[in-house]
């Protein structure tokens, strides 16, 4: 019976962007909306699920079936202890961690259904974070920028090799449910409106989250990959390799960067800052889908300066290009990377990174 709700359920947990009403969220302690916010934050999200339960989106948070004539209502238990960190009320989903990973799940949040209507039956289910990653196409890719000598082209393949790569930096909503699961409380990001900014850990710290999880930090040829968009797709084996300047344009003279450039006096559109956040810029956003690559990887250009370890060239681990560089900047261009000790410091513009996994069927 249950499981004649599940296509709704799915649809509360993989698409929580359609549920959200245009008065705001009714759960102060749990989430909160800003215009800064892209609705992809909204997906997969367990703060948004314990939202819809509390009755903080919908006022009667019920799903209904019916079944050979009878209705029946199916609703979320809120049968998990409470997290003193969020709130003290009981909880409707609690995380799990597994040993192992990749195809196996391993890592998700427990939920518990029940039909209203019959006292007694529950059925636990797990739901899993679908909506983080993206896949890499199988192909011939290129590291770096365009080089100046077919000698020193670096080329590389992912033949056989299924990999998936985070299309948002690492949250701090996303290391506060690491802290929690390994019993680091204390550690946890307590305001709310920090929670859907990437979080900034030292390299060390970025190598030990995503290890937990199974995942690696994003490598610097695999960025590439992801944001460097192949002339033809349908072509997995090119004679040729692509090297683009931009996500969007491979010539960046053509781009607002480019044009940045040669005019000083050039005056950033809404347009230009949804592509590439730089200074200048008025508006700081997150989790927004404007700036995505040609497979789905968000923010290869602006915003933040991101960890990017590099097994070829290891003094070359940072990109560069973000929100405290201005538009005129020669680091706004992909395959342009510098180096980073490893360390965040005060004096230094914060880094972000984003993990990546390798998926062994």
């Amino acid at each position: 019976m249950i499981t004649e709700a599940l296509p709704r359920i799915l649809e509360i947990w993989e698409h929580g962007d359609t549920l959200l009403p245009k008065e705001g969220l009714n759960c102060p302690s749990e989430i909160s909306y800003d215009q800064g916010l892209g609705r992809s934050y909204f997906n997969c999200q367990p703060h948004l699920w314990q939202c819809y339960w509390e009755g903080g989106v919908v006022e009667f948070p019920l799903i209904k079936i019916d079944i050979f004539g009878q209705t029946f209502h199916v609703a979320a238990r809120g049968s998990f202890p409470s997290v003193p960190a969020y709130s003290e009320k009981e909880r409707f989903y609690q995380m799990i961690k597994r040993p192992g990973s990749g195809i196996n799940l391993s890592y998700g949040f427990v939920v518990d259904l029940e039909v209203r209507e019959i006292p007694g039956l529950s059925q636990p289910l797990i739901l899993a974070d679908t909506c983080r990653d993206t896949y890499l196409p199988q192909r011939i890719y290129g590291l770096g920028s365009a080089p100046k000598r077919k000698e020193d082209e670096f080329l590389w393949d992912n033949f056989g090799r299924d990999l998936f790569i985070d299309r948002f930096y690492v949250s701090n909503q996303q290391v506060n449910e690491w802290r929690l699961l390994t019993g680091e409380m204390s550690r946890i990001v307590s305001d709310r409106k920090l929670w859907y900014q990437p979080a900034i850990l030292s390299q060390f710290e970025q190598r030990k989250y995503c290890s937990y999880f199974g995942k690696h930090v994003l490598e610097a040829k695999y960025f590439d990959a992801a944001s460097m968009a192949p002339v033809d797709q349908k072509d997995s084996m090119p004679s040729k390799i692509a090297y683009p300047q931009t996500p969007w344009q491979r010539d960046l003279s053509k781009s607002f960067l480019g044009l940045a450039r040669i005019n000083p006096d050039y005056q950033l559109s809404p347009l230009d800052c949804q592509l590439a956040q730089v200074e200048g810029c008025t508006s700081h956003r997150f989790f927004t889908t404007d700036s995505a690559s040609w497979m789905g990887m968000n923010f290869p250009l602006g915003f933040y300066p991101e960890s990017l370890p590099n097994t070829v060239d290891p003094k070359k681990n940072l990109k560069l290009s973000s929100k405290f560089l201005p538009a005129s900047s020669e680091w706004h261009e992909l395959g342009r990377r510098t180096n980073w000790n490893g360390e965040q410091g005060s004096e230094t513009p914060p880094v972000a990174f984003r993990c990546y996994e390798e998926v062994v069927l």
